[in-house]
């Protein structure tokens, strides 16, 4: 029987795609992955001609982040698959992913040194007449890719083929999904109080339609606000407003911070006179505002906040005590006013 030389250990070349879903916009991007796999190995595995695809996606899900991966050859058959989770940091995540596609792909500490592949090489041989299949590929099968994964480390070959179904769908999507995900609509509904835009407390509800990027927001608003009635200058007065809110807004997993504009009317009903020109007046002013996310279903999410708005244009109540007195200000709107809301966002 001819001897020949062993050719060393077939290196598996691979299409890498890293997708970032929600929650996950801010870990470590494609460039770091490829450069931490890079770093692992004896040789670089991309190609972007390769008949192996390998995908890689990171999504948060109930408060973890959650990596998986898939080995697909050209035909879309899922030869290999494995994942994380952890509360933890993401660029530690991003690092375990590399190191598992790295030891799949390479990795000549389980395969048997040069010198010692003659020995191993009979076996094969032997059983050159048996038929092939998924469990025994034939030596020569050229459909079959390089794989890399060493037996003894990812038992049950037929494993990754049971579990196709339910595991394709997913990653031939994923990429389509994060696209649209990049960008998203959401509608929001609420209630808030406010303390110094009208005499005393005023609560009303809140609607709200936002626009979403992976980490920026935009929220126009429409609040209307209803003042306890209450006593100015002994006179019993009933305050409301209707105000529009612009917000920007920056966020960090649950949390975000906003800069926010506001415009509004303000109207005042007293039971004696005041004088008319007090009873509508402009609101307008410049602040910020802090809150919290947290997630109740994939599409629904609650929220809670506070701001505090500095006041830009004017508005007090007058009052004339008689004709010969000039008007003087009963009440005036305090220059710096304060806001706390909560409600529900809708996810479109």
């Amino acid at each position: 029987m001819p001897v020949r030389a062993d050719p060393g250990p077939r290196r598996a070349r691979v299409r890498l795609e890293l997708t970032l879903g929600p929650g996950a916009e801010r870990c470590p991007d494609e460039q770091f992955l490829r450069a931490e796999i890079a770093r692992r190995m004896s040789f670089d595995p991309f190609d972007a001609e390769a008949p192996l695809a390998m995908a890689a996606s990171i999504a948060q899900e109930q408060g973890e982040l959650i990596a998986s991966m898939y080995l697909r050859d050209r035909g879309g058959r899922l030869r290999w698959t494995d994942g994380y989770r952890t509360r933890g940091d993401c660029k530690t995540l991003v690092s375990m992913v590399a190191l598992s596609i790295a030891v799949q792909l390479d990795d000549p500490g389980e395969r048997p040194p040069p010198q010692a592949a003659p020995a191993p090489q009979e076996e094969p041989a032997t059983p050159a007449e048996a038929p092939c299949s998924p469990e025994r590929p034939c030596a020569g099968q050229p459909a079959l890719p390089p794989s890399e994964a060493p037996p003894a480390r990812r038992p049950g070959k037929a494993a990754p083929a049971r579990v196709l179904r339910s595991v394709q769908a997913p990653p031939s999507s994923s990429a389509g999904q994060a696209a649209a995900e990049r960008f998203r609509w959401s509608v929001g509904a609420g209630a808030t109080m406010a303390l110094g835009l009208t005499p005393g407390v005023a609560v009303g509800p809140t609607l709200a339609v936002t626009g979403r990027w992976p980490a920026w927001s935009v929220a126009l608003e429409a609040r209307g606000l209803s003042s306890l009635s209450t006593n100015v200058d002994s006179v019993r007065v009933t305050a409301s407003a209707l105000t529009g809110n612009a917000a920007l807004c920056l966020h960090r997993h649950f949390l975000f911070a906003c800069g926010v504009g506001e415009f509004g009317v303000l109207r005042a009903v007293p039971e004696v006179p005041i004088t008319p020109e007090s009873l509508l007046g402009l609101r307008a002013g410049i602040g910020a505002r802090a809150g919290v996310t947290w997630p109740l279903s994939e599409s629904l999410s609650g929220y809670g906040y506070s701001e505090a708005v500095q006041r830009l244009v004017d508005w007090s109540l007058l009052r004339r005590g008689d004709i010969a007195e000039s008007e003087r200000a009963t009440w005036s709107a305090p220059a710096l006013g304060v806001a706390f809301g909560m409600g529900l966002q809708l996810n479109l």
